[in-house]
């Protein structure tokens, strides 16, 4: 946990809050739960925070899925932009660079997040000029790996975002790669789960827990067999999955690539860039 994390945590309770209870009292308690937890997990990993936030949320709204409209409202204005995309990677003349960009700048589709400023509305304004920003990171050592590896395991975050995921998992496919796409095991923010990826895919799943970025102790032992595994490469979008992962990846030397839009303070810092800008790193 940075200084920051504390009140960037806060603020997205505050947002969810708004979301799901009428009444101030409701938004009040549930603020109180969190800040006990929070005063007894001090310099916990922020997305470790972030997961007993949202099972406060939804435990007390009795709402299993808060982000359900937002999340079906990405998807569709993210369905509308894949012509575009399309014509993107088409016209690129390095395709291998074209899908981390466009994995990167997916990565962009996220509420709630201090610094980070998304409108669903605009956002088929902004996509275009966001597939052409830098690109921060060892792009060829990830394009080493990819050609590399036969095998990979895709670890999603958002919907929405997912739609350009499955596109660039598609045109990897296409490489004559075998991918199995890791995805939340039942709604966590606005992630995509399993039973979503399900309805837009018949490809290979394996599901990665209900938390924020991954856990290896919530993990099933059949994820953990593949995350394990030394012929598999790991691709993990999103910056929960960052938070989470920096904690082990030691185990994954070689073969796991970051893909994300660096979108708080505390991650570009971390990260060394900054804050927004697309990243891909390799370890």
């Amino acid at each position: 946990m940075a200084s920051n994390c504390y009140s960037c945590i806060l603020d997205r309770a505050k947002f969810e809050c708004d979301l799901l209870f009428s009444e101030d009292d409701s938004k009040r308690e549930a603020m109180e739960e969190l800040l006990d937890f929070m005063a007894h997990h001090k310099g916990e990993v922020p997305s470790v925070v972030g997961t007993e936030r949202e099972r406060i949320m939804k435990r007390r709204s009795k709402n299993p899925d808060p982000y359900r409209e937002m999340k079906a409202e990405s998807n569709q204005v993210a369905t509308d932009l894949l012509p575009l995309t399309r014509r993107f990677y088409d016209e690129s003349e390095d395709k291998l660079e074209a899908l981390i960009r466009i994995a990167a700048a997916a990565n962009s589709m996220e509420w709630g997040v201090k610094g980070h400023d998304f409108d669903v509305d605009s956002f088929e304004d902004v996509f275009f000029d966001t597939l052409m920003e830098k690109l921060d990171g060892d792009l060829e050592e990830a394009r080493r790996r990819i050609d590399r590896f036969e095998k990979i395991l895709y670890l999603t975050d958002n919907a929405g975002e997912i739609v350009f995921d499955l596109f660039v998992i598609e045109k990897l496919e296409k490489m004559g790669k075998s991918v199995v796409i890791g995805p939340k095991t039942e709604p966590v923010l606005n992630d995509v789960t399993a039973a979503e990826v399900k309805s837009m895919t018949k490809l290979s799943i394996e599901p990665t827990g209900s938390v924020i970025g991954l856990s290896l102790k919530e993990a099933r032992s059949e994820l953990l067999d593949i995350l394990m595994a030394d012929d598999w490469l790991v691709i993990a979008k999103g910056m929960g999955n960052f938070e989470t992962m920096t904690e082990f990846d030691d185990l994954l030397k070689e073969r796991l690539i970051y893909v994300m839009r660096a979108k708080c303070e505390p991650v570009s810092m971390k990260v060394g860039v900054s804050q927004g800008t697309l990243v891909v790193r390799t370890v």
